[in-house]
């Protein structure tokens, strides 16, 4: 991954988020750092990180 094209911010969350076990990723905790990956995601992962964020509301 080129970190080049993307936001320093969404580089930044999805490298915390990736060292994460999926439970962990979906906790209460991190839910700022999952928001901060979306908001500043490029859109050719923002599908990605949705159907995450559905799984995540399905969940709390």
């Amino acid at each position: 991954m080129s970190s080049e094209k993307y936001n320093p911010k969404f580089v930044e969350a999805m490298k915390k988020l990736t060292k994460m076990s999926e439970e962990e990723r979906l906790s209460e905790e991190n839910k700022e750092l999952f928001e901060q990956a979306m908001n500043y995601a490029p859109l050719d992962i923002q599908p990605q990180l949705v159907a995450i964020r559905k799984k995540y509301d399905d969940l709390h």
